[in-house]
């Protein structure tokens, strides 16, 4: 039902196979909003990578809560609107990636926002800054930074995350009892 559920707020129609032997979903003229599920970075060149670099060179943030068309979508990448600013942007998947474009788009794209104000003030500025900060849950740290890359996070019940900044440099967050104590 989930499943079902979710295709049809993509406004996603049909499943082709493409000579290449990979999945590529046809999206619908016209399709729906959706809204970021959580902070995303992009680069320069409006590229995202599922590895989700939290700094990528000239970078920039695009918020959580922004009202995104998704525009198409194949096994290796999700292409999407901001309606705000008509910025298109690609979210590549990483060959490291275990997850599938669904599960990707169900982690980064829904129908509703999170109410915000039900978090601590901690987990709304890391939130607003993208950033995270000692205090944040794990829940603030997801929608701050995104999910961390699951072949170095296999599991968010894990008491360290792994991030990396850029192509280079990775830090690590340490939760305690699912509350940030420390960033290295």
């Amino acid at each position: 039902m989930l499943r079902r559920s979710l295709l049809s707020t993509f406004a996603l129609f049909a499943l082709v196979l493409s000579c290449g032997g990979g999945t590529r979903y046809v999206v619908q003229q016209g399709g729906g909003t959706v809204y970021l599920l959580t902070n995303l970075h992009p680069d320069a060149r409006n590229v995202l990578s599922s590895l989700n670099y939290t700094a990528p060179s000239r970078g920039s943030l695009l918020a959580m809560c922004t009202p995104v068309q998704i525009l198409r979508v194949t096994d290796r990448e999700i292409r999407f609107q901001d309606l705000n600013t008509n910025r298109r942007y690609r979210y590549i998947l990483h060959r490291s990636t275990r997850m599938s474009t669904e599960q990707h788009m169900q982690r980064y794209f829904g129908g509703a926002c999170s109410d915000l104000l039900q978090l601590s003030a901690e987990d709304q500025s890391g939130i607003q800054r993208g950033q995270v900060f000692q205090g944040m849950t794990k829940q603030g740290v997801i929608l701050a930074l995104g999910y961390p890359p699951e072949h170095q996070t296999p599991t968010l019940e894990a008491d360290v995350w792994r991030y990396w900044s850029d192509g280079r440099r990775s830090f690590e967050v340490h939760f305690i009892n699912g509350v940030v104590n420390g960033i290295r």
